[in-house]
């Protein structure tokens, strides 16, 4: 299950970061894909319970409003994935 999270996490943010530099958001739409395993199972968790949910829509968020050209709104809308991937990165690096 963790070959699968990681690589997802880091493409993700990666795509997110292309789809801001080349204003495609088909790239955001495949973010919020990728990183769906990691909402589930953080939506498994005590934690977050539902609120795990809600970290694919922040992409979809951010392609919404990047179609209609707005270039503020997206960075801040991406910057919550990009934050929980860094938590749970420093998390599990200094268990």
């Amino acid at each position: 299950m963790g070959i699968l999270f990681w690589p997802f996490m880091f493409v993700s943010i990666l795509l997110a970061f292309i789809a801001l530099g080349t204003n495609k958001s088909k790239f955001l739409v495949i973010s919020s894909i990728l990183i769906l395993p990691l909402s589930l199972y953080l939506a498994a968790t005590p934690r977050f319970e539902w609120w795990g949910l809600i970290f694919p829509f922040f992409y979809l968020g951010a392609a919404f409003t990047l179609r209609k050209n707005i270039r503020w709104l997206p960075v801040m809308m991406i910057s919550p994935n990009i934050v929980l991937t860094a938590w749970i990165g420093y998390s599990v690096l200094n268990q």
